[in-house]
């Protein structure tokens, strides 16, 4: 089975567990030490004492993102919605439906679950697609500013060189599907800009 990664679909649930476990590590690994030093010196008044406390600081800030993930995790991609993109990708024997950085000339490039955050809102985004500077994605919730979602992806893709990119976040898995099917059947004119792009959509989410 491969590993899920960032871009995947299940990449939040699972990320949340991964942090899960670095988290318990980290705190039994800093308490072992502080039991550790008792046990030897007989005090908690030791240098090991010291070594334990400090070892609380990366673990405090390991259950902060475990926190985080614990919390965007509801907002994951459902099996329908990549169901229905992969089927229409299937249908295009020239598209895989992975989100390979390094992938064929046509494939088709989309990711799954997304949760971008900003100083003001933090947008969770279940499916975005990218092809010929045309980005789109889909939001379920009932809370999502779209337009301040789409705003805010502007800025960020201006700020980092891509001008010219046309954003539009759906509500609806039909249409978001529909306008797959539309970008599908059109040929990639550049691959590597569109994979960039999708880059930086991943590396502004969680």
């Amino acid at each position: 089975m491969n590993k899920i990664i960032k871009g995947d679909m299940g990449y939040l649930e699972k990320q949340m567990q991964r942090e899960l476990i670095k988290t318990l590590l980290l705190f039994a690994s800093a308490f072992g030490v502080l039991l550790i030093g008792i046990i030897i010196a007989g005090t908690k008044n030791n240098l090991l004492t010291i070594v334990a406390v400090l070892g609380l600081l990366p673990a405090s800030k390991e259950l902060i993102t475990c926190i985080m993930f614990a919390r965007a995790k509801k907002y994951s991609c459902p099996q329908a919605l990549y169901d229905g993109v992969q089927a229409v990708i299937a249908s295009d024997e020239s598209g895989s439906g992975e989100h390979d950085q390094d992938g064929a000339e046509d494939c088709l490039l989309v990711v799954y679950d997304l949760y971008m955050t900003a100083q003001e809102n933090n947008y969770p985004i279940l499916s975005m697609c990218c092809r010929n500077k045309t980005l789109i994605g889909i939001a379920d919730w009932e809370k999502f500013d779209y337009k301040k979602a789409e705003d805010h992806i502007q800025i960020m893709l201006k700020q980092n060189g891509h001008k010219n990119v046309a954003v539009k976040i759906f509500s609806e898995q039909e249409m978001y599907i529909s306008r797959i099917r539309e970008l599908n059947g059109q040929k990639a004119k550049n691959v590597e800009e569109d994979q960039a792009i999708l880059r930086l959509m991943l590396n502004l989410s969680l």
